[in-house]
């Protein structure tokens, strides 16, 4: 009798769990969850947060307190991902990594907080000691609410853009840009400097090419020498020239190119090809010497 009863309840509790389990309701988030993402320069922002809505609430003073942390939105601390480094305001430079955003609104001027703890919920455990940048932006009055919390890029120029927050009356934002001036102009020094030095891989690739495969040596050798026109301190380019010339039995001169190869890797503090070029050159004099006796 126990045992039926037991196997009763039993059976009793599990039909309520499966009840249960179908029974469950799913409603709509009140904040969803959204990504924008905005190429500055050669560089990728990427931002995700959540979104709360107004809905008949006074937001600033009441819902969001002035003076305490906000965390830019609901749910999870809102993230900004950035792949390159940036600045924000022209000032504060970012490396590349995973960031929070948050906020301290005021009624004058809001102090926008960049953190480098961005796995908090909310901002319930922040803590300024995860501060990497703050400063203070002044908050405009909009003319029309917006009743849900949004985040966008504007004002994109090729190397900027403003990070802008909107809800109910207000809205706040920040610059940021990127070194995309720096990197043009050393591109184009590069290309000025030495515009042949495309030409010049080019013919490497196809020496280096026919080295590693052990076809028509003579003709490596010739585009090996054309790539050396180009690049004359390429010291990488000389070795695979020493090691060309020592697969056609012409170690005299494979030990010069290689000891060539050696000096500029020297001065460039290349220890790799140091090494590789002496090991070289010492094989190459004991198969030289093999071959004179």
């Amino acid at each position: 009798m126990k045992s039926f009863l037991k196997n009763t309840v039993l059976l009793a509790a599990l039909f309520a769990a499966g009840f249960m389990a179908q029974a469950q309701i799913v409603t709509p988030d009140l904040s969803p969850f959204a990504t924008l993402s905005q190429k500055i320069g050669f560089s990728e922002v990427h931002v995700e947060y959540s979104r709360p809505s107004v809905r008949g609430r006074i937001v600033f003073g009441e819902l969001v307190p002035y003076d305490k942390v906000w965390r830019l939105g609901a749910n999870a601390s809102t993230k900004l991902y950035i792949k390159e480094g940036i600045t924000i305001q022209d000032s504060y430079k970012l490396t590349p990594g995973i960031y929070a955003l948050y906020a301290i609104p005021g009624k004058e001027e809001w102090t926008m907080i960049i953190s480098r703890d961005p796995w908090l919920w909310g901002a319930f455990d922040y803590t300024d000691k995860y501060d990497v940048v703050r400063f203070k932006v002044k908050p405009q009055p909009l003319k029309e609410p917006v009743e849900t919390f949004t985040i966008q890029f504007a004002n994109v120029c090729p190397n900027c853009a403003e990070l802008q927050f909107f809800w109910d009356y207000t809205k706040v934002g920040f610059r940021i840009t990127t070194s995309v001036d720096e990197k043009v102009v050393a591109e184009i020094k590069k290309f000025t400097n030495n515009p042949e030095a495309k030409i010049a891989g080019e013919y490497y690739i196809a020496a280096k090419y026919y080295l590693d495969t052990n076809r028509e040596l003579a003709q490596a050798l010739t585009w090996i020498e054309k790539a050396l026109e180009y690049s004359p301190e390429a010291y990488w380019m000389m070795h695979t020239k020493a090691e060309i010339q020592a697969k056609m039995g012409d170690f005299k001169g494979a030990i010069e190119t290689a000891t060539l190869s050696k000096d500029y890797a020297k001065a460039k503090n290349d220890q790799d090809y140091v090494r590789m070029n002496e090991m070289e050159i010492e094989r190459w004099k004991e198969l030289r010497k093999n071959k004179s006796e």
